[in-house]
C-alpha cells in the first residue's frame, strides 16, 4: 500500500508541474494571429505615351525595330495564358488600342492578372510583326520574339491590385474596317459555329474552327475570313463548341489573310442558345441577280455595282425623276414556321423633294414579273437609315410569321428630280430570310 500512494503521488506530482508549464507556454503565445500583409504594387513612374505610340513609331518597318526613345506605357491587361489557348505572353489594352506583349516563361497569369494595370518601360525593347499583328518583345532568328523572362521584371511593372474584368468592345460588323481591333478585347454578337458539336480541338493538334454569322454563312471581315484559334494546350480543347446563336468575345488578332479570336476561357462563349433557324433565302449580290425584277417606271432604274458587290439606286443625271423597283424572287413560307427577314441599307445625300426616297413593300399577289403596279403591295415596317448618313444599316429581324403562302419583297426608290439636292443614292445589301422548316 505504501508503494502504491508513492506511485500514485508522482503521477499527481508530474500531471501538476505538466499542467503550469502547458499554462505557462500558453500565456506566451497570443490566440489572435495576425495576418500576412497584402503586397500591393506600386510604380512610381508615370505614363508619357499611348499603344498606339509604338503603332505608329513602327510604322511599315520591314522588320524588327529597336525601341531607343524612353518610352513609358500604361494599359490593363485583357488576356493572358491562365486557360492555355494564349502562350507565353499576354495582351495589353489602353484607350487608343493593343499590344502582344511577347515574354519566354510559363505561368504569366499568376503575376499579370486579368483587369491587372501595367506599365512597361519600352527603352530596349524591340517592335515587330508576326502575321500582321505588332508584338512587344525581343529579336528571335531575325524576326520579332520573345523577351527573355529575366529581363521582363526589368521593364515590365504591375500597379495596384487587380481592377474589374475587363469589358469587350463591341463591333459592328456593318461599320468596317476592323484592322484597328487588332490586339484588342472585343465581342461580336449573333455569330454561330457551323462546327458546331465538334471538339474545339481534334487530333491533338491546334485546330482553327470558322466563325460563321447567325445563320452559319462563312463570317468575313475586311475581306478576311474569320476564325476561331484553339490551342491543344487549352484547358477547354475536348468540350464542344456549342450550338445555336450567342456571342462570341475574345482577343483579336490576325494571322497573314484570316482574322482570329482567342477565347480565353469558355465565359468568352456568351449565351448560346440554339434557335433551330436556317437559311431559306439569301442574296448578298456578289453578282448581279438574275433572280431579282427590275421594273422602271421612269429615270434611273436599280443597277448592280460591281465594285461594292449591291444594288444601287440613283435618280442623279437621270433623264427624269426615277421610279424604279426591285423585286425579290418569290419566298415560299407555306411550310416556314417563325420567318425572318433582314436586309441592309446605306444612303447618301438628300432628296429635298422626298422625305422617303425609299420604301420596302411585300405582296401575296404579285405575279413574278412585269408592272408590280398591278398587284396589291403593303409597306414593311424596318429601320432604314438617315438621309446622308453614309452607315451600312440593319433593317432589324422583320417578322412575316403572319404569312403562310408567297410572298415577293420590294425595294421602290424614288427622287423628286435629277439634281444633287432632289436624288439621294440607295443601296442594298445582305438580303436574307431565315426560318425553322417543318
Amino acid at each position: 500500500m505504501k508503494y502504491s500512494f508513492v506511485k500514485k503521488s508522482g503521477i499527481l506530482l508530474s500531471i501538476s508541474i505538466l499542467a503550469g508549464l502547458i499554462a505557462i507556454m500558453t500565456g506566451c503565445v497570443k490566440q489572435n494571429f495576425d495576418e500576412p500583409p497584402i503586397n500591393i504594387p506600386h510604380y512610381n513612374g508615370t505614363a508619357n505615351a499611348t499603344i498606339d505610340t509604338l503603332v505608329k513609331l513602327y510604322g511599315t518597318h520591314p522588320d524588327t525595330l529597336l525601341i531607343t526613345q524612353n518610352i513609358i506605357i500604361k494599359g490593363i491587361i485583357v488576356g493572358n495564358d491562365e486557360s492555355g489557348n494564349i502562350y507565353k505572353k499576354f495582351y495589353l489594352q489602353d484607350n487608343s488600342g493593343g499590344i502582344d506583349v511577347e515574354i519566354d516563361a510559363t505561368s504569366l497569369y499568376t503575376k499579370y492578372k486579368l483587369g491587372q494595370r501595367v506599365y512597361i518601360e519600352c527603352k530596349g525593347l524591340y517592335l515587330g510583326l508576326y502575321g500582321g499583328a505588332l508584338e512587344l518583345g525581343y529579336p528571335f532568328n531575325g524576326s520579332i520574339g520573345r523577351m527573355p523572362g529575366s529581363i521582363a521584371s526589368v521593364h515590365i511593372f504591375p500597379d495596384s491590385l487587380p481592377g474589374k474584368k475587363p469589358v469587350p468592345v463591341v463591333l459592328n460588323l456593318l461599320n468596317p474596317p476592323f484592322f484597328k481591333y487588332i490586339n484588342m478585347l472585343v465581342a461580336i454578337p449573333d455569330v454561330r459555329f457551323p462546327d458546331a458539336g465538334q471538339p474545339f480541338v481534334t487530333g491533338g493538334v491546334t485546330t482553327s474552327r470558322p466563325v460563321g454569322d447567325a445563320f452559319g454563312n462563312p463570317l468575313s471581315m475586311d475581306g478576311n475570313s474569320v476564325i476561331l484559334y484553339n490551342s491543344s494546350y487549352a484547358t477547354f480543347a475536348n468540350n464542344l463548341l456549342p450550338q445555336g446563336v450567342g456571342t462570341l468575345q475574345g482577343i483579336f488578332t490576325v494571322f497573314t489573310t484570316k482574322y482570329e479570336f482567342l477565347v480565353r476561357d469558355l465565359s468568352d462563349l456568351v449565351n448560346f442558345v440554339d434557335t433551330g433557324q436556317s437559311v431559306i433565302y439569301q442574296n448578298n449580290f456578289d453578282a448581279a441577280p438574275p433572280d431579282w425584277v427590275i421594273f422602271t417606271s421612269s429615270g434611273n432604274g436599280w443597277a448592280w455595282d460591281a465594285s461594292y458587290s449591291e444594288m444601287t439606286g440613283n435618280g442623279y443625271s437621270g433623264s427624269a425623276p426615277s421610279n424604279t423597283w426591285l423585286i425579290s424572287p418569290g419566298l415560299d413560307l407555306t411550310n416556314v414556321t417563325n420567318p425572318v427577314l433582314t436586309f441592309n441599307t446605306w444612303t447618301q445625300f438628300t432628296d429635298s423633294g422626298l422625305p422617303l426616297p425609299l420604301e420596302v413593300k411585300i405582296s401575296t399577289d404579285y405575279s413574278g414579273s412585269g408592272d408590280p403596279t398591278a398587284a396589291t403591295w403593303s409597306n414593311l415596317q424596318c429601320t432604314l437609315p438617315a438621309a446622308n448618313s453614309k452607315v451600312w444599316t440593319s433593317s432589324g429581324d422583320i417578322s412575316l410569321s403572319a404569312i403562310h403562302q408567297k410572298v415577293y419583297v420590294a425595294f421602290q426608290y424614288r427622287s423628286s428630280g435629277t439634281a444633287s439636292s432632289s436624288a439621294a443614292k440607295w443601296e442594298v445589301d445582305t438580303f436574307k430570310l431565315t426560318g425553322r422548316k417543318n
